[in-house]
């Protein structure tokens, strides 16, 4: 006897891989409680235009990486050469933003450009940091091996 159609299980879709989930939770936690911290030292170095500076300086970086790891998320599913077209594409799209913002916010003095910058020069390496961890960390195979 043989199953019908409506009784055989439908293969489930894999879901994002673990390292990538990671990345995201461990990066959006570290990073609210960045913000937090740069905005107090902000506010005790320049007072409201630091807290703008600190929020600035760990937002951005915040933004663009959490963008690329979930982009990375959503498109799992897809072919890797999809997939990098995608993550690719956003990159693109987020270097013309970061210019964009960039070139705004510098006519404005309502923030403190030595703060932004330290929170900047800290929340980058921070980011890359925390990638390469979990990916020396992950006991999992880049590659599957061929059949």
């Amino acid at each position: 006897m043989t199953p019908d159609d409506s009784q055989v299980p439908a293969p489930s879709a894999p879901s994002a891989p673990e390292p990538l989930r990671r990345v995201a939770r461990l990066g959006g936690l570290g990073g609210v409680a960045l913000l937090v911290v740069a905005a107090l030292a902000g506010w005790v170095v320049d007072g409201r235009a630091g807290v703008v500076g600190a929020l600035l300086g760990v937002g951005i970086p915040l933004v663009f990486f959490g963008v690329t790891v979930l982009t990375a998320v959503l498109t799992a599913r897809l072919t890797p050469r999809a997939m990098g077209a995608v993550v690719l594409g956003s990159w693109v799209v987020k270097m013309a933003a970061l210019i964009g913002v960039l070139a705004l916010i510098d006519g404005w003095d309502g923030w403190s450009r030595p703060v932004f910058f330290v929170c900047f020069a800290i929340s980058v390496p921070a980011w890359l940091a925390l990638e390469a961890w979990v990916v020396v960390k992950t006991r999992q195979p880049y590659t599957a091996p061929a059949p």
